[in-house]
């Protein structure tokens, strides 16, 4: 048997830990002589000084559970030498080659260690993952977890496979976490720092039956363990030295530190803090209008500032030479000014968010090489406000106020009185037209009071998860479950400076305590050329005590999984089948006072009787090595999908809507993903996507107005159209590159190498237009389906440079991060009735008559709405069409700027750095 084919073999023998484990993987490899090349057996394999197996007859020797990340593997033999192997890279879900070639033991004959490392293929692992370590995440020109695994084939910014926000899972170190509040319209809650990680990963099909609450994908994180020795990074980046339009107040500190703490025991905290002056920054055309204050200044949008702060610590405590306890905390606050164009010229009025997230983890683990328990416990508890702040923050330093935002009627929000909310609330004044814009007219730009809207939710859980792996010589077998029970308490009131009344909606409120349960078996059986993976998972969720309506109790779901995979001519091949389930959002579940991002209607009804959202998958994936550092993987997969949550018209009102489980649709695709890792002083990643997502209803907007009425008066819902889902990219194609010079690398200048230890990474992305909807100008009727029109393609080129040179005896770098390098000004949004983002002059005229209308009435002198410049007949009144008419032309240009419809622009951030 060759030693290729002999390679093969092994790995289809071992047994994929990390198919449940998620954050462990395993090493594989064969220990023979130096002379004659005969196997070594009894051999014993130890990792960080743990014993955890013996070569059999063949020389071969498998490790089971070996946590990702950077371990020592050790070979100890009688009569002959011991062995060892630093810095062998273990990642999740991947199966690690280590081969020793040892010699007889002499004294006089020197130890020669003579092993290597490598990651195979795994074709044990049935998923499709897609992954980045800590170390090279830092390398690139990415700033957070989320920017890290949108690189991935098949992302859409959060959404991956056509799935819409939400139905993707998050895994931290094994437990699921999720905010299953309002996860299609609102972020998780709490931020990983990347300091904090080992390595990331997106999981986009056949991941294993320990988990649930996705249909799209999941992102798995797994995080340090303390070292041995202390060291540590501390970094600041800024654009402050740019200055001009270069310099968008952006300020960014990390301080990360781990070690040991004594008794074997590790620590690791992260502190990352970051504030932007403007945290949402568009590549908008600057306004036509002269007097506009963007005509002059286009980068920096008022009142649209944003500070983070998250904070992480972990704490590894060893029991015994097979128990680990593992404790974890992370914090993330976020504060935002939110610029609404209404309030352009008066931004105290303008909307704030902020939301706030606690995670709190156990993890007490028993782990041999045959044998794995997991036992782990987690809160989790989620803040999110958004309304009109008592008193505007000052700032301390760049965009850091350092003090907590605080608005108008929290208090009432805390304590859901929707009694006392029927009156107006107290904090919330009546808005009037504004009297500070360049064009004085009483029109669209208002002062005095904010819009009036107040929306406050908290989501807490508490869970427990156990999991068990035990290993065999021919099979794996996997089982476990976990239990969540959640408390949910949400509050809402639009237009709060006015009484509740006809036009004005009640306050909503609710608080219900959902459970949930799941439980699973999973097993694998491998022969000497093939792996079979059988997974089957139950799940259970009950909405509970306290939610309004009626309730049929318990919904579940039973969801198997297969895969197949086997070695074909030098390739792996893998097939893979499964259904897979989430429950939806508790917002869905209850009625809303206000519209939100999903469009469905100021008065919005829930349904608690909401049952689970399926997806069956289809997969089958390639992959193969065409040289020694190259590798390629292709994947066709088709997802089917069924009881997706779709808005269901009560009637001919379109702001009358409730949520059922409607909706289907397919997503077909393939992935073409090759890859050479650092080696030679440079890598190189390519990923392409070609994909079709399609569904019969996306949307209350679309759906609702497709609505007709029979001669009787009764309504007709319209017969279900496929069209493409809203995440629906049909190409992208993203290029990541690193080039790393070594220490004497370039000519040298007067003693010394400017481009010695030069590193430079780039991320290169094209991608096609997502599909958007058409209307007519009074955005009551479609224009064609659903859709069915295309956004302009997206190009963005992203660049990080650094220089790395020696500090009071520690390195140290400076790096350049710039996003958008070409300053490319892409498209991400268009209006529905033009389907370009500006709206049309006649549009505009439409807007500035009506304006006009209402308001006709002279200004005066004396008027501190008076422009003298508008005066043409300097009388000291303007008055007629003539005059005031041009007024409300500027003044509709101005409010109807397109500002985020455009991506960012080319943003610049210098950095320094020490590692210690």
């Amino acid at each position: 048997m060759t030693p290729r084919a002999w390679l093969v073999c092994a790995a289809l023998t071992v047994a994929a830990a990390p198919l449940v484990a998620q954050t462990n993987g395993a090493i594989i490899g064969h220990v023979r002589q130096r002379d004659g090349g005969q196997p070594v057996s009894g051999a014993e394999i130890g990792v960080d000084g743990r014993w955890l197996d013996r070569s059999d007859s063949t020389g071969f020797y498998r490790l089971r559970e070996v946590r990702s990340g950077w371990h020592v593997v050790t070979m100890r033999a009688i009569g002959f030498d011991t062995m060892r192997r630093d810095s062998v890279l273990v990642r999740a879900s991947q199966v690690t080659v280590v081969n020793f070639t040892v010699g007889a033991y002499t004294i006089e004959q020197p130890i020669v260690v003579e092993a290597y490392a490598d990651s195979i293929l795994d074709p044990t692992l049935v998923a499709t993952v897609q992954r980045l370590t800590g170390d090279e995440l830092r390398r690139f020109p990415v700033t957070t977890l989320e920017e890290a695994v949108a690189l991935s084939a098949g992302a859409v910014g959060e959404s991956y496979r056509g799935g819409r926000l939400g139905q993707q899972a998050f895994v931290l170190d094994g437990l699921g976490v999720k905010n299953q509040l309002d996860a299609s319209s609102g972020p998780l809650g709490v931020r990983l720092p990347p300091d904090l990680l080992t390595e990331a990963s997106l999981t986009t099909n056949g991941f294993s039956a320990r988990y649930g609450q996705a249909i799209s994908g999941l992102v798995n994180v797994v995080t340090k363990d303390g070292g041995d020795r202390w060291s540590g990074r501390v970094a600041y980046e800024t654009d402050r030295l740019l200055g001009g339009t270069a310099d968008l107040g952006q300020d960014r500190a990390v301080f990360s530190v781990d070690g040991p703490v004594g008794r074997g025991a590790g620590l690791v905290a992260v502190l990352d803090v970051e504030g932007k002056m403007d945290a949402d920054p568009v590549n908008a055309p600057p306004s036509p209008e002269p007097r506009d204050p963007r005509n002059a200044s286009p980068a920096l949008l008022p009142h649209n500032s944003g500070e983070r702060y998250d904070a992480g610590v972990k704490l590894r405590v060893p029991l015994g030479s097979a128990h680990t306890l593992r404790l974890f905390a992370l914090r993330s606050v976020e504060q935002r000014l939110l610029y609404d164009p209404l309030y352009k010229y008066d931004t105290p009025q303008a909307p704030a968010r902020r939301v706030v997230g606690d995670l709190l983890t156990a993890h007490l683990q028993r782990a041999t090489n045959s044998f794995t328990a997991d036992l782990r416990a987690a809160y989790f508890a989620r803040e999110f406000i958004r309304g009109t702040l008592t008193d505007q923050p000052a700032y301390q330093f760049g965009a850091f106020t350092g003090r907590t935002f605080h608005f108008a009627g929290e208090d009432l929000a805390r304590s859901q009185d929707t009694a006392l909310a029927a009156a107006p609330v107290a904090g919330f004044a009546a808005p009037d037209f504004s009297d500070r814009t360049p064009w004085g007219v009483p029109a669209f730009f208002q002062t005095g009071g904010s819009r009036g809207d107040l929306g406050w939710n908290r989501f807490r859980e508490m869970r427990g998860q156990a999991d068990f792996s035990v290993g065999g010589p021919r099979a794996d077998f996997y089982f476990g479950g976990e239990v969540a029970w959640q408390n949910v308490r949400t509050f809402q009131r639009a237009l709060a400076y006015l009484p509740v009344g006809d036009t004005v909606p009640p306050a909503t409120a609710s608080s219900f305590q959902p459970t949930a349960a799941a439980a699973y078996f999973e097993s694998q059986l491998h022969g000497d050329d093939f792996v079979v993976t059988f997974g089957l998972r139950y799940d259970q969720i009950n909405p509970g005590s306290g939610i309004p309506g009626q309730t049929f109790g318990a919904r579940r779901s039973v969801n198997p999984r297969l895969g197949f995979s086997t070695v074909l001519k030098g390739a792996t091949f893998v097939a893979s089948w499964g259904r897979f389930s989430q429950a939806p959002d508790f917002q869905f579940l209850v009625d809303a006072a206000f519209d939100d991002t999903l469009r469905t209607g100021r008065f919005r009804r829930g349904n608690p009787n909401l049952g689970f959202e399926d997806a069956t998958q289809y997969e089958f994936s390639l992959r193969a090595r065409p040289s020694a550092t190259t590798t390629l993987r292709v994947n066709v997969y088709s997802k089917l999908l069924d009881g997706l949550v779709a808005s269901v018209p009560l009637g001919i009102d379109p702001d009358s809507t409730i949520f059922g489980n409607a909706d289907f649709g397919n997503v077909k695709g393939a992935d073409v993903i090759a890859e050479r890792p650092v080696r030679d002083g440079w890598g190189v990643r390519v990923a392409y996507t070609l994909q079709k997502a399609e569904a019969s209803a996306t949307n209350a907007f679309q759906l609702v107005r497709r609505i007709r009425i029979d001669q009787n008066g009764d309504t007709i819902n319209p017969a279900n159209v496929q069209y493409p889902l809203d995440y629906d990219r049909r190409h992208n194609f993203t290029f990541l590159g690193q080039v790393q010079l070594s220490d004497s690398a370039g000519p040298a200048v007067a003693g010394v190498r400017p481009f010695a230890r030069l590193e430079a990474a780039m991320i290169t992305r094209v991608s096609s237009g997502l599909p958007f909807t058409m209307t007519n100008a009074a955005g009551d009727t479609l224009i064609g389906l659903p859709n069915s029109h295309r956004l302009p393609m997206t190009m963005t080129v992203d660049l990080l440079m650094r220089r790395q040179f020696g500090l009071v005896g520690r390195q140290a770098s400076v790096y350049l991060d710039v996003r958008n390098l070409l300053n490319r000004r892409n498209i991400e949004a268009v209006r529905r009735e033009t389907g370009m983002p500006n709206m049309t002059p006649q549009g505009i005229d439409s807007l500035a008559e009506q304006a006009y209308a209402a308001h006709p009435e002279a200004i005066p002198y004396e008027s501190p709405r008076y422009r003298s410049f508008a005066d043409l007949d300097a009388n000291g009144l303007i008055e007629g069409r003539t005059e005031l008419f041009p007024l409300f032309q500027s003044a509709a240009r101005d409010y109807t700027q397109p500002l985020f419809s455009y991506g960012a622009p080319r943003l610049f951030r210098l950095g320094i750095e020490l590692l210690f």
